[in-house]
């Protein structure tokens, strides 16, 4: 009985020691496990997948978007996350008013060149111009009714003069940020290729009477912003020698505006005009909007140097605003007579535009001499213009010769370079002559 007693004891007392030793392991684990640091918690604040505040479209299809939007942040890992139109140069995204960590996007930038691009490449032995139509091994242009065919080792720089919109899905922008939690003003801004605008003026030939229309196609999808439209485009290039297709991070991207706010001002070498009230746009629509008008100071002239007579105008620029490349559309009245287009014209600078053709003055041109020998050439030209108008017109005739010797001119011409000019008054139904002579000695 007592062996037995004692035999028990001690196996409790062995008992209780596994007890205490088994508890001591296990406090210390809990010990271990309560001292691990729980993973961050981390957040995604999503932003409006449409959002601009201020839209600034080029004359060469480059735009300018940029907005500011509220964000909340969290405790922890904060992942901001928004969309960029699927012509956004990923290259030239800005973000602040956090502090950014990285930025990831959901895909590589879309290459600076792309097919219809009309740019301006430059060689060691030249420059060419033409729509870019591919590279490989060789830099492909179209240019008039051909192919220029350009060896990328040769290439030492590309300027864009105009750009074409490009379609796809959206770009997915995510920007991590380890900014304290609070409410925050988050910046975007970025350069995207298109939309695009042109501007269209509307003149009436009795009243001298100018209206400018802006139309801006394939709009991107955006609410209650303010537009900017500009007569010049920003200067878009690559520099050093390129001995590869020009894709991805390889651009280098110089662009300079400063974006005022006032329904029109000039800034750097850009004109700017401001909508006054804030628009909202649907994509793939076009859309047109009064710009200004004034009036210009119109002169007539009939205009021969080949073909057809040409009834045409000396467009002064005195509407206070200057005129970007566009489309001028004539009009008497609320009769349309014609159109041409322009390029960029000055406040206070004049542009030539045909309003259409006089067919019935009538210009013929003859060789009545014509000498060839060895070492020598002269020829004389009798131009002849005929007025079947009922009443008397002044004409302006224009022929070229080339840089080679005037010998004589009945009536007498004017020469600047090698073209000669005269100014002829016409009776009505009537007919006047012109008669020149030049000769070559080589």
């Amino acid at each position: 009985m007592g062996n037995s007693t004692r035999f028990s004891a001690r196996k409790l007392m062995a008992l209780l020691c596994i007890i205490v030793a088994v508890s001591a392991v296990g406090a210390v684990f809990a010990a271990v496990r309560l001292t691990v640091v729980s993973p961050m918690r981390s957040t995604t604040v999503q932003t409006d997948e449409n959002a601009a505040d201020k839209v600034t479209v080029y004359g060469n299809g480059m735009t300018f978007v940029n907005y500011e939007e509220s964000i909340k942040l969290e405790e922890g890992v904060n992942t901001v996350q928004f969309y960029l139109p699927s012509g956004a140069l990923t290259d030239t995204l800005t973000v602040s008013g956090v502090n950014v960590v990285k930025i990831t996007t959901s895909e590589e930038s879309h290459p600076i060149i792309e097919r219809g691009d009309v740019i301006t490449v430059y060689t060691e032995d030249g420059a060419y111009t033409g729509k870019f139509l591919s590279w490989d091994s060789m830099l492909l242009l179209e240019a008039g009714n051909g192919t220029i065919m350009i060896p990328g080792t040769q290439i030492t720089r590309i300027v864009l003069s105009e750009v074409v919109q490009v379609q796809g899905p959206k770009i997915l922008v995510q920007v991590a940020t380890d900014s304290s939690p609070g409410e925050y003003q988050l910046n975007v801004s970025y350069l995207m290729r298109g939309p695009t605008w042109k501007p269209t003026y509307f003149v009436d030939l009795e009243t001298s009477s100018l209206e400018c229309w802006a139309t801006i196609e394939n709009v991107e999808s955006w609410s209650n912003f303010t537009l900017v439209l500009v007569s010049g485009g920003p200067h878009t290039v690559y520099s050093g020698t390129i001995y590869q297709p020009y894709y991805g991070n390889a651009v280098a991207l110089s662009f300079s505006a400063d974006f005022a706010s006032t329904t029109s001002t000039s800034t750097d070498e850009y004109h700017e005009y401001t909508y006054g009230a804030r628009l909202s746009f649907d994509k793939g629509a076009t859309v047109r909007l009064p710009l200004f008008n004034g009036t210009v100071g119109l002169r007539q002239e009939y205009f021969w140097a080949s073909g057809d007579v040409q009834n045409r105008y000396h467009l002064n620029n005195t509407s206070g605003e200057p005129l970007a490349a566009g489309t001028v559309e004539f009009y008497r009245g609320k009769a349309w007579v014609g159109e041409d287009s322009i390029g960029y014209t000055p406040v206070n600078a004049e542009s030539i535009v045909i309003v259409n053709y006089a067919y019935d003055i009538t210009v013929t041109s003859t060789v009545t001499k014509s000498i060839i020998q060895s070492g020598y050439q002269d020829q004389g030209i009798n131009v002849t213009i005929t007025n079947h108008k009922s009443t008397s017109v002044q004409i302006l005739i224009q022929q070229d010769i080339y840089g080679y010797n005037l010998v004589s001119s009945t009536p007498s011409a004017t020469r600047v370079g090698s073209t000669l000019s005269w100014v002829i008054n016409v009776d009505a139904d009537g007919t006047a002559t012109i008669y020149y002579e030049w000769d070559y000695h080589w």
